[in-house]
């Protein structure tokens, strides 16, 4: 005969619950970790992933905010030399100073700042006898000129500058309009 017990139906359940005790044990037996253990050393994990995370986020606002601080580091060293020249300049004595030096000094200060504005990649705009292009240059005023065309810079009152293809300040010019 067939025992009323052995054909009662177990439900998913049961068989999940008892299968997942029998894994325990066995695990136990063997030596390997519960899933508590598992769990607790996962989640342990992922605190130590989370506080990196954290490190790193803050090294690299630390880095970037140097960065930024000192930027400009290496143009003030290029106009150190240029101010000294300057001080030492506006420093002498006028009654020992003749129109030639003066000259001179300033041709030589004005190459100097033509160097660092070469080595910055900054760029001049003297757009003189160009056409106007509204992108580089801002016009100030218009003459008529029949001797020249339409729309072209007749005289440039301030030079415009572009820093790495980027125009920072446009030149601005009188422009001609017939």
């Amino acid at each position: 005969m067939i025992d009323k017990e052995s054909t009662t139906e177990t439900t998913p359940e049961e068989v999940e619950e008892s299968v997942s005790e029998n894994q325990v044990t066995s695990e136990n037996e063997n030596g390997e970790k519960t899933w508590e253990e598992k769990y607790n050393d996962t989640y342990d994990a992922l605190l130590r992933a989370k506080a990196e995370v954290e490190n790193i986020k803050k090294r690299s606002e630390k880095e970037i905010s140097n960065a930024y601080k000192f930027s400009t580091e290496s143009i003030f060293l290029d106009l150190i030399p240029i101010f000294e020249s300057l001080d030492i300049a506006v420093s002498q004595d006028t009654d020992s100073l003749n129109k030639e030096n003066l000259v001179e000094g300033n041709k030589l200060l004005k190459n100097m700042f033509d160097s660092l504005l070469e080595k910055n990649s900054l760029e001049v705009i003297n757009p003189i006898n160009e056409k106007f292009d509204p992108n580089l240059h801002q016009a100030i005023k218009t003459i008529e000129n029949n001797k020249k065309d339409d729309n072209t810079v007749d005289e440039v009152l301030q030079k415009g500058y572009k820093l790495v293809g980027r125009v920072i300040k446009p030149a601005l010019v009188v422009v001609i309009k017939n």
